[in-house]
């Protein structure tokens, strides 16, 4: 292919006759639809799929003269329409033009897929018209859901998920399935739960998707070689730095929670009083749900920083320090849940006698800090749990992980039943 040349202002190309694209087509020129840098017009990015795109314009003239807009100029111009909508315009005049594949066998939907064109890959799933590509397989053997599997991006890959045509266990030239890529992409030694790719991993197996015929003894042996020689190592380096940042917020949140057990809300009654030098608020409902929020935030978080303290020490084992960190990590989460539940009580009940309203604000809005260390997970489970009902049925859905959401609640939010709970049982005895 030659390199591009001006006319009229637009950087066009002279396609040649390659054998992968439609039969017929013409060597004239035509409005490119490369993308083209603001550095410099020369520096081309020669996509597949915007090479298949100037070639049905090549082939069908009448597309480029419909609007003006169906010419790609220079990023610097800030016309350049979306790659859904060109998309869009080629499938509408040129059904069978999905179908254009690269040297290497890819179609659109592969470099998509490849380069996390999510709302590509959207469009692709939702369209039925186009359900005969889903499946295609490259030069390699590999369908679009292999790709999207490899890139790791969630967003891509549900979509693809979500579309029951899709096949989940089509195994490429090496015998490799979606769910085998999606295991040897997982990262050796410890890894984040919520990560990307162990929800992909999660979801391949919630929908039973099948290893290929790679036996398992193989598999492990160039795991290893691949990503397991110095998995030592790579632990070592994220226990080192897990330990100093979260050992940082667990001394912070003890430091404050004993601060505020001895600062009391209200102060404390006069020595001259009968119970002289007793907090004032004694036997409120939140003062004493802050107290025992305070105790369990300052509780948590120094067995924590105990804990933490043992999974920096190079002279514990490696597993020894791995269940440390982990423990305390689950532990300075807590923490958090019960200093902020004693921030919102103390709050609460010093403001309630006289601004009850600005109180019970303050109170809501300090939810957000519990929302916020659970958003992600929240987040991708609402986006995955859609795209699995689409496949599965919600019912399915719901019967496949039926314990996913009462274990978050009692792993997660169990110190905001007991400091609620625990006042109004202790009032009746």
């Amino acid at each position: 292919m030659k390199s591009p040349v001006c006319r009229d202002g637009t950087y066009v190309t002279k396609l040649e006759q390659e054998p992968y694209f439609a039969s017929g087509l013409q060597r004239e020129y035509a409005p490119s639809l490369f993308v083209i840098s603001i550095e410099s017009p020369s520096n081309l990015h020669w996509d597949p799929l915007f090479l298949c795109s100037t070639a049905i314009m090549v082939a069908n003239p009448d597309v480029t003269r419909s609007k003006p807009s169906s010419t790609v100029s220079t990023r610097q111009q800030g016309n350049v329409p979306s790659a859904d909508k060109i998309i869009t315009r080629f499938i509408e005049y040129h059904p069978s033009s999905a179908g254009l594949r690269d040297s290497r066998g890819r179609t659109f939907l592969h470099i998509a897929a490849k380069k996390a064109r999510r709302r590509i890959v959207a469009f692709a799933c939702r369209t039925s018209s186009l359900a005969w590509i889903l499946n295609i397989q490259d030069t390699d053997g590999n369908t679009a859901l292999h790709v999207a599997v490899q890139s790791g991006c969630l967003r891509t890959f549900c979509s693809l998920l979500g579309n029951p045509r899709v096949q989940l266990s089509l195994a490429n030239k090496k015998g490799q399935t979606p769910r085998d890529i999606s295991l040897f992409n997982m990262p050796p030694g410890m890894y984040y739960k919520l990560s990307t790719r162990a929800i992909i991993d999660w979801a391949l197996d919630i929908c039973c998707a099948r290893y290929g015929s790679c036996r398992w003894d193989h598999f492990t042996e160039a795991y290893k070689k691949e990503k397991g020689h110095d998995s030592e190592r790579k632990d070592l380096e994220k226990l080192k730095a897990s330990t100093q940042t979260l050992c940082i917020g667990s001394v912070l949140i003890a430091t404050v929670t004993f601060g505020a057990t001895f600062a009391l809300p209200g102060g404390y009654r006069a020595d001259d009083h009968t119970n002289g030098g007793t907090p004032t608020l004694a036997g409120r409902y939140t003062f004493d749900a802050f107290m025992i929020a305070s105790a369990l935030a300052f509780i948590c978080s120094s067995v924590a920083t105990v804990g933490l303290m043992f999974s920096g020490v190079p002279m514990v084992g490696l597993k020894s320090r791995k269940v440390y960190l982990v423990t305390s990590s689950y532990l300075v989460s807590t923490s958090v849940t019960s200093l902020t539940a004693a921030f919102a009580l103390g709050v609460y009940t010093v403001l309630a006698p006289v601004a009850h309203n600005t109180a019970v604000a303050i109170s809501l809005m300090s939810a957000l800090v519990l929302i916020c260390n659970r958003m992600e997970m929240y987040l991708k489970w609402a986006y995955l749990v859609r795209k699995l009902s689409s496949r599965m049925g919600l019912t399915t859905v719901l019967m496949s992980i039926p314990m996913l959401i009462p274990a978050d609640v009692l792993l997660f939010w169990w110190p905001i039943l007991v400091i609620f709970a625990w006042p109004a049982t202790a009032r009746n005895y």
